[in-house]
């Protein structure tokens, strides 16, 4: 599995989801925002939001941090 992490530097939830994801197993990306180019590509993905961390994985959009911690509990059911 892959995802990326749209954040900032000094972000730091998005170094929270970025390690919970590794401690999966999972190979992360992450995309620093304030490059223009990783910008619009989250707005693309996300749409219109205005926080950080945003999640992908394998190409689904997940959300922020809280969606993510409730898509992991869904998948431990």
């Amino acid at each position: 599995m892959k995802a990326i992490v749209y954040g900032t530097p000094r972000c730091s939830w998005c170094d929270k989801v970025k390690h919970m994801l590794e401690d999966t197993k999972i190979t992360v990306e992450k995309l620093d925002i304030t490059e223009s180019d990783n910008l619009d590509n989250m707005l693309e993905v996300a749409g219109n939001v205005k926080t950080v961390p945003q999640v992908v994985i394998d190409g689904k959009y997940i959300g922020g941090y809280t969606c993510l911690l409730y898509t992991s509990d869904a998948a431990d059911e």
